[in-house]
């Protein structure tokens, strides 16, 4: 028997001490507003935390509590005292999962590590899902209702976006002024399937910023079985993407997906033990950038398309604004575009319930916390005039497509560097939105 069960949180205990129970985090927690339940706050998850610690509490009475937390990371920026809460759930559910021997667990291992990371499989997927879209068949599905007698998979199924015609990036491809700093765009896995022209859009825009944009040879970068406590496939993850990466020497490392990008930040830290491979990391982390992050770090090249008139709202995504503490960029980028005004969201920061596959596994609370988003969205529409919203990860852009779709709201989804391309595009050139939802 293990004499420790909890050794990553036993190493975070400092970290645990420093709460001082002040409930300043309550407001900013998505689960405590929509349920008021103190188990579901920042507060009392620590609480739950440092019972388990000291064997006053069992896994499985506190497991459900944790399991239900978005890992947003809203608490940690309003936080008086500085708690990395963040890590401490990390931890636990690192030590809580290493103790796990369900098939759900199983299951998921098996997604983590041999479905995700076959970028071939995944395209093949979502050619067959595209199929099924445009064939009719899913107009059919879902007029008959066919998927009613399975509530889990009709919510998965309504989440799906219209897949786009996929246009392939290639490893060793490059665009843009070989002459300029050197930038890895990493495709992603759920990016590159469901939103594949925001790629372009990304190539697009560093492009006239004069970036050498280069395809690297890659893989996922293990965010997913980050968030659910599986370390050890992402460290494997984290090695193989760390090394192809810098083989193209990049002075910037670029990801165009908030979540992926918080994920890949810590691989200095993840990987910091390793003695092999260490280095490498921490210089990964280090260039690493959100793509707004960094077209904000010079004055952007003049656009070409003047004719532009758009009036858009911003929602953050969490893991940029509280995570990458990438919080001003994108507003003042989008505030740069000619033709395009910019309308303030109430809390842009707080999480729409994506969070991952979050809205996969807890869809109903997932929804509670959708519906209080969407009332801000609907303000900002009917208001403020937004017919577009913007965000720079991909779950928050299948939700809040979701959501819109479901509140009837006239507004489309959008990606932040979609924008920008648009303005760089002559008002002459075709312009693909991205893709919107098929309606149900």
């Amino acid at each position: 028997m293990n004499p420790n069960p909890l050794p990553h949180l036993q190493l975070e205990l400092d970290k645990l001490k420093a709460c001082i129970h002040c409930g300043i985090c309550l407001p900013a927690c998505p689960t405590y507003k929509v349920t008021g339940s103190e188990a579901e706050s920042p507060r009392g998850r620590l609480y739950l935390m440092k019972k388990l610690l000291e064997g006053q509490l069992a896994p499985e009475a506190v497991k459900p509590h944790l399991d239900q937390c978005l890992a947003c990371h809203g608490c940690e920026t309003v936080c008086p005292s500085g708690v990395q809460y963040g890590k401490l759930l990390l931890s636990t559910r690192e030590d809580m999962a290493q103790q796990d021997t369900s098939g759900l667990r199983a299951f998921k291992r098996l997604i983590f590590s041999q479905v995700l990371p076959n970028h071939g499989l995944l395209v093949l997927g979502g050619q067959l899902l595209r199929l099924y879209q445009r064939s009719g068949l899913q107009k059919m599905v879902r007029q008959l209702g066919l998927l009613n007698i399975a509530p889990s998979l009709a919510h998965q199924e309504g989440l799906l976006p219209e897949i786009p015609a996929r246009k392939a990036l290639r490893a060793g491809a490059g665009f843009g002024d070989p002459t300029g700093e050197t930038v890895a765009l990493l495709t992603g896995c759920v990016m590159d399937i469901f939103y594949n022209p925001v790629h372009w859009d990304t190539i697009e825009v560093l492009a006239a910023n004069g970036y050498w944009v280069v395809i690297p040879e890659q893989g996922c970068c293990g965010a997913l079985a980050h968030h659910a406590g599986e370390t050890d496939i992402t460290r494997q993850l984290a090695e193989a993407l760390v090394e192809k990466t810098l083989k193209v020497n990049p002075q910037w490392i670029v990801v165009n997906s908030a979540g992926c990008g918080s994920s890949m930040k810590e691989y200095g830290h993840l990987l910091a033990t390793n003695s092999l491979i260490a280095e490498k990391a921490a210089l990964f982390s280090e260039r690493l950038v959100d793509v707004m992050e960094l077209l904000a770090k010079k004055p952007l090249a003049p656009f070409k398309n003047y004719a532009m008139h758009e009036t858009v709202t911003y929602h953050a995504a969490c893991h940029l604004y509280h995570v990458q503490k990438v919080k001003q960029e994108p507003m003042q980028l989008l505030a740069q575009i000619p033709g395009v005004t910019l309308v303030p969201l109430t809390q842009m920061e707080a999480c729409c319930g994506s969070a991952g596959i979050f809205n996969v596994e807890h869809p109903e609370l997932s929804g509670e916390i959708l519906d209080v988003k969407m009332e801000h969205l609907q303000t900002a529409c009917h208001q403020g005039g937004a017919s577009t919203v913007i965000t720079g990860n991909p779950g928050c852009m299948l939700q809040l497509e979701k959501g819109i779709q479901d509140s009837h709201l006239p507004m489309q989804v959008r990606h932040p560097v979609s924008i920008l391309a648009q303005a760089y595009r002559s008002p002459q050139s075709t312009t693909p939105l991205n893709p919107k939802r098929t309606p149900q």
